[in-house]
This record gives structure tokens, sequence and C-alpha cells, in this order.
């Protein structure tokens, strides 16, 4: 079957199967590549030989590398918003179950029970703060 297939069809075929291993990876390393395969299937289709196939690769694959893989990366990435639990931090809330310093208290935030702990003493009713997340259980300070 690979007998078959012409030059520009498997420097195409390397391209579509770098840009799917792409997905699976960070850093657009493979995509970048993958921009050298497709112009060496171009210069394959156009009757360039072996030579100039390769040096097509070696040149769209570093010239990606230098000046797109950069670009791309500045504009896919995270722009460092806290989501899911780490967004409680910073958030308001009322105390749902009174409790002692150092004991466990609830408070309610957006719907959801959530356990805390406070240096000072909580009783139901006081706004806090949360402070930080250790795995389940909100480090919090009671607002004035």
């Amino acid at each position: 079957m690979l007998e078959s297939l012409t030059p520009a069809n498997l420097w195409f075929i390397a391209g579509v199967l770098l840009i799917i291993l792409e997905m699976f990876t960070p850093g657009f390393f493979l995509a970048s590549l993958s921009v050298g395969t497709f112009l060496a299937a171009l210069i394959a289709w156009a009757g360039g030989g072996e030579t100039w196939q390769l040096l097509g690769f070696i040149i769209g694959g570093t010239v990606s590398l230098i000046a797109l893989r950069p670009i791309f990366k500045r504009y896919f990435v995270a722009n460092g918003a806290s989501t899911n639990a780490d967004a409680l931090v910073g958030k308001v809330a009322r105390v749902s179950e009174a409790a002692k310093a150092g004991d466990a208290a609830s408070i309610k935030i957006d719907g959801d029970i959530w356990s805390a702990e406070c240096d000072v003493d909580l009783a139901v009713g006081d706004k806090v703060e949360v402070l930080a997340r250790h795995s389940i259980v909100l480090q919090v300070k009671r607002l004035a």
C-alpha cells in the first residue's frame, strides 16, 4: 500500500499525524514541525526532489518554531484566573454553624456549605473572608 502513495501524500499524512499528536502535548512543538511537513508536501507535489523536500521540511519547521510557536504560546496561554475551589479565596461568606477558635465551623458560599477554621470564635451570622484553602477546609478571618 505504501508503494502506491506519492511522496507528497506521505508528507501530508505525516503533517496530519503531527497535528493530531499535538492535541495531546503542550507547547506547539509538533504543530510547528507539521508546518515543515506541509511545506515538504507542497514541494513534492510541485515536482521537487527528495533533497528539496527535506530542505523544505527543515526550513519550514525551523521558521515555524522560531516565528509561529511563540505567537501561538502567547495567544493560548492560560490567563492565571482562579477556578473551582481556588476561586473561593477572597470571597466573603456568612457563618451557618458556630465554632470555637481552631474548631471547624460551617460557612455558606454561593449556595455551598464549606468547613472553615478561624483563630477566633465564630458565631452564626458572622461575616468571614476566605484566606486560603487547605484541601476541603477553608481558612477564614472574621470581618468586623
